[in-house]
């Protein structure tokens, strides 16, 4: 019986993943959170409606991704060295994002809402973790 009772919590949890009933910041953009509100309530998981709202800020989390690479390649261009070195780090950061997203879709567990609800906050959070730092690293390097 605990087992029951623990996806259903599990669940519930997850399903708030960005729904974000905390008081902690929000790292997403305003237009996921505007789209999850549109998409129901908390109490209610569309799986297809949120899958619609994380493929578009997983598209605006890599445009600033994009953006502050380029911005950094540029402020760096004098330094070869340095961009290489980038290029490097950053496609060791796309392999092992993509290879635990990977992961955790094709040995997350059995229940397939709990699954993607969990492989989906690891990309997203990822993406927005990996923008933050190369926003501070051009900010850092007097970008703009």
């Amino acid at each position: 019986m605990r087992k029951l009772l623990t996806i259903p919590m599990l669940l519930a949890c997850l399903s708030a993943h960005a729904k974000d009933t905390h008081t902690e910041p929000r790292p997403y953009s305003p237009q996921y959170y505007a789209c999850l509100d549109k998409a129901g309530p908390t109490t209610f998981y569309d799986q297809s409606a949120d899958s619609n709202c994380d493929a578009e800020e997983v598209k605006f989390q890599k445009k600033r991704i994009n953006a502050a690479y380029g911005k950094l390649v540029k402020l760096w261009k004098d330094n070869p060295q340095t961009v290489a070195q980038f290029n490097v780090a950053q496609k060791a950061w796309v392999q092992w994002r993509d290879s635990t997203y990977a992961l955790l879709q094709e040995a997350g567990g059995t229940n397939g809402q709990v699954v993607y609800l969990v492989s989906s906050d690891f990309l997203l959070r990822s993406l927005v973790d990996q923008a933050n730092l190369l926003e501070t690293l051009v900010a850092s390097n007097g970008g703009g």
